[in-house]
């Protein structure tokens, strides 16, 4: 069983076994919280015209899920920490289907459609980066940014697939079979994957970080960045500069990125674009999502990772730009890439900056804490989006808000000077296992 703790080493394959647990994540993420994301503005439409409802009242819905995931993120980390990434994982996944099972029996009832997605976030935290990014980051740490990078990729091959699902679903049968296929897409790929594959940590199995045997000694550091001089608790990270930056930071690019992710369907449609333009400029966005994913992996495990997240998220700002002229399809390809490129990055970057500032021994809690102020910020972008638009009958000046909100984000990166490279953190994991 995945999970049995043995002593005996395995024999050293020719590919190291923690890329296999990446694949395992990568698929497993695939039927994460992105059928959240990436499906819940295919709804908009089809839910108003059913219910009645304005997209500010079902917007909320979305926030409330990232409130309730802001929230509760702190005790998955937690969670994750006592009983072990895989555990977290399967019990999620059954309370992530049930919720978009549920939403077959919805009524007009508002307050029922909040209570569906409410329990869909309940089991969807559990599958959410937290515990996926502790079992790589416990895996790898020579190549950690690309490892963390390939893992998330999971994320946005279920945004490739998930919208031209559901919206051939609604279009050729009708929205409640479409929520019930993302029940049973989540039963049929993240347990059995997860509940046969995925080892929390390489020391389960008998292995070490990066293939590595235990008598090999370390190599002499080289780098470039200053790095923490040990592990630090939750306590002591919240008493950091970093933190707090990195936190604000999470909370504003994520408050970008959801919005427009959430609206993208409906802000491209009203500009006259079709609803299968729309869905290729949400493919287009999972893929450079993907793109994103794997240069901010690359690129953070040679460079400062603080100089490569201030640049990657001022191109979010500049696919702003691109989006208040979204009636040309060619820029709405712009503002969807973008967003998707940030996307992949901030996600990326999160977890690794974790790492570097803050070491392993708490990594779930920090992370969990963290990703509660990206969650947080998840509640009111796509709120400020439904907001503007029943006020003003346009996304113009959601957008023009969203400018200056990401070039801030942006900013807030350059304080984190701080971050230890790859090199570095191969030493201390090993003396944190030692």
């Amino acid at each position: 069983m995945a999970s049995t703790v043995v002593t005996k080493s395995v024999g050293s394959p020719r590919i190291f076994y923690g890329w296999w647990m990446v694949m395992v994540s990568c698929i497993a993420m695939a039927a994460g919280p992105i059928l959240i994301t990436g499906t819940f503005g295919i709804f908009i439409k089809p839910l108003g015209e059913t219910f009645g409802w304005s997209r500010s009242a079902i917007s909320f819905a979305f926030s409330l899920v990232a409130l309730l995931v802001s929230l509760y993120a702190p005790v998955v980390g937690t969670f994750v920490d006592r009983f072990g990434p895989r555990k977290v994982i399967l019990c999620g996944a059954v309370v992530f289907g049930s919720g978009f099972c549920s939403f077959w029996f919805l009524s007009d009832s508002l307050w029922q459609f909040y209570g569906s997605y409410l329990l869909t976030a309940l089991g969807g935290a559990c599958l959410t980066s937290i515990p996926f990014a502790t079992a790589i980051s416990r895996w790898f740490v020579r190549q950690r940014g690309l490892a963390l990078g390939l893992m998330g990729t999971g994320v946005f091959l279920g945004g490739m697939y998930a919208p031209p699902l559901v919206t051939y679903i609604i279009t050729h049968a009708d929205w409640r079979w479409a929520y019930v296929a993302l029940g049973l897409l989540v039963w049929g790929i993240a347990i059995p994957t997860i509940g046969l594959f995925l080892t929390d940590s390489p020391q389960q199995i008998g292995l070490y970080p990066d293939g590595k045997k235990a008598e090999e000694p370390s190599p002499p550091i080289v780098t470039s960045q200053r790095t923490s001089s040990r592990d630090h608790t939750l306590a002591e990270a919240r008493k950091t500069v970093p933190f707090w930056c990195m936190a604000a930071s999470f909370a504003l690019l994520s408050g970008t990125l959801h919005g427009c992710i959430t609206h993208l369907a409906p802000l491209l449609t009203d500009t006259g674009l079709s609803p299968q333009q729309a869905a290729t400029a949400l493919m287009l966005l999972s893929a450079m999502g993907v793109l994103g994913r794997v240069i901010a992996g690359y690129l953070v495990d040679r460079f400062p990772a603080h100089l490569v997240a201030a640049g990657l998220f001022t191109g979010v700002a500049l696919g702003l730009l691109a989006g208040l002229n979204a009636g040309d399809q060619r820029l709405a390809l712009v503002f969807a890439a973008m967003i998707g490129l940030g996307f992949g990055a901030e996600t990326d970057i999160m977890p690794y900056l974790i790492g570097h500032h803050f070491g392993l021994a708490s990594f779930g809690k920090i992370f969990g804490w963290l990703y509660g102020a990206f969650a947080f910020g998840a509640v009111l972008g796509p709120l400020l989006m439904g907001w503007v638009f029943d006020t003003t009958g346009s996304y113009h000046n959601a957008l023009m808000i969203l400018i200056p909100a990401t070039v801030l984000g942006a900013g807030l990166m350059l304080p984190l000077g701080g971050g230890g490279s790859s090199e570095e953190l191969r030493v201390k994991s090993a003396e944190l296992q030692a």
